[in-house]
């Protein structure tokens, strides 16, 4: 009984940090200082209510992203003293309760089971769906519609709602297709998710989130293989006929006022390839300490905006040993997955870890994602954008182990 009341601990703690996430903008509403406070009784409640899941040995996994970390921090002090900026102090303290809500979360995911992403991410597409809708169609003062036609809400702004799909919909997607989940339920999550993707229409949102789903049918082929060449077939066909559709003008999905992201796609970014010109430009100027946070921009239209690509800002900003630190926290769970797959593939029982397995894929394809959305965002200090990061590498990393060395003795490690 012990077990599962601490277990029930740990599903809520994981669960309230992915609503937290696709309500990113809660901050606007209650200010940030409050969003933060509400991650804060998110770690509270997971440190008093389950201690015992912070009792634990570093494993070498763990201590490589502390190392990441660590390198951030010293990057941030180190910066701010060398140009004497206590701006760029403040967001030093930042991360480090950045690092210690990742402690909180990746502890207690440990605690979960493969079916438990499923669950979690349906509830946080159905609550950001909702959100929507109620400020949309009841709390219109609360909907927002910009000029070119994306659509968000004082909860999730155009260029967060999208994240809700982007990251979570692939275990809604496994859970369907590879683990007898509810189709009719997992259908209606997914249509919403689909919804939001559509009405946000980020380029970035669209990239990552058929980034995720190639991840998915590829690696899914030994689970199910004639499963996966079907579903590959009729995507196809249905993508053709989309486009065909299109190209001759009609708008099946009624949104002559709000652009589908195919015309986004297609005007391309000039703007940015100036961005990523000067950042590498003032990546190489600021060695080796950085120039101070912020301070990696480009000139749009007449002021300065800040160069949208994290991995050449934190070096521009923060100088080698932000550049490192961000890249260790950001790839390192991509090539521990990598790792655990090619010792999967030699020496377990495919057949006994395989949905497991394919959970961890999503996990996978979300991880990747976020490294992605590095690429084309700035740098950021905000648990909305670093909560990505904490629950995708927690669910990497505990989905990984499981179908790597079972779930025994995943347990053992995580909290001995």
């Amino acid at each position: 009984m012990e077990s599962v009341k601490s277990n029930a601990v740990s599903y809520g703690v994981v669960l309230s940090a992915c609503l937290l996430v696709v309500l990113g903008d809660l901050r606007s509403l209650i200010t940030p200082a409050g969003y933060w406070a509400l991650w804060g009784a998110v770690v509270l409640v997971g440190c008093v209510s389950a201690p015992e899941r912070l009792s634990f040995k570093v494993s070498r996994e763990l201590s490589i992203f502390i190392l990441g970390f660590v390198l951030l921090f010293v990057a941030f002090v180190l910066s701010s003293i060398a140009n004497s900026d206590v701006q760029t102090f403040y967001q030093a303290l930042k991360i480090l309760c950045i690092g210690f809500v990742f402690m909180c979360i990746y502890t207690h995911s440990h605690r979960l089971e493969q079916g438990d992403y499923y669950s979690i991410s349906a509830v946080s597409i159905s609550v950001s769906f909702f959100f929507f809708l109620l400020a949309k169609y009841y709390l219109t003062n609360w909907h927002i519609e910009l000029g070119d036609g994306r659509q968000g809400s004082q909860f999730a702004y155009p260029g967060v709602l999208w994240k809700t799909c982007a990251f979570f919909a692939g275990f809604v997607i496994v859970g369907m297709l590879f683990d007898a989940k509810n189709k009719a339920v997992s259908l209606a999550v997914l249509l919403a998710a689909g919804y939001v993707l559509v009405m946000d229409s980020s380029r970035t949102g669209f990239i990552v989130f058929f980034l995720e789903l190639i991840l998915i049918f590829l690696l899914s082929m030994h689970v199910r293989p004639k499963t996966t060449l079907l579903l590959c077939l009729l995507s196809l066909i249905t993508v053709t006929a989309i486009l065909m559709f299109y190209s001759t003008g009609y708008d099946f999905l009624n949104m002559n006022d709000s652009p589908l992201v195919v015309d986004r796609l297609a005007a391309g970014d000039p703007v940015r390839a100036q961005m990523l010109a000067d950042g590498l430009r003032q990546f190489e100027g600021c060695m080796p300490f950085g120039c101070g946070f912020g301070s990696t921009t480009t000139q749009v239209d007449g002021g300065p905006m800040v160069v949208h690509n994290a991995f050449l800002s934190s070096g521009g900003d923060l100088g080698l040993f932000g550049f490192f630190g961000l890249l260790i926290l950001v790839f390192s769970p991509l090539f521990i997955f990598a790792a655990r797959l090619w010792s999967y593939t030699l020496y377990r029982d495919q057949d006994k870890e395989k949905h497991v397995f394919i959970y961890s894929v999503a996990a996978f394809g979300s991880s990747l994602g976020f490294a992605l959305l590095l690429m084309l965002h700035p740098f950021s200090t905000e648990l909305s954008e670093w909560g990505i990061w904490i629950i995708m590498t927690s669910a990497l990393s505990v989905l990984s182990h499981q179908f790597t060395f079972g779930n025994k003795v995943q347990q053992t490690e995580a909290s001995g």
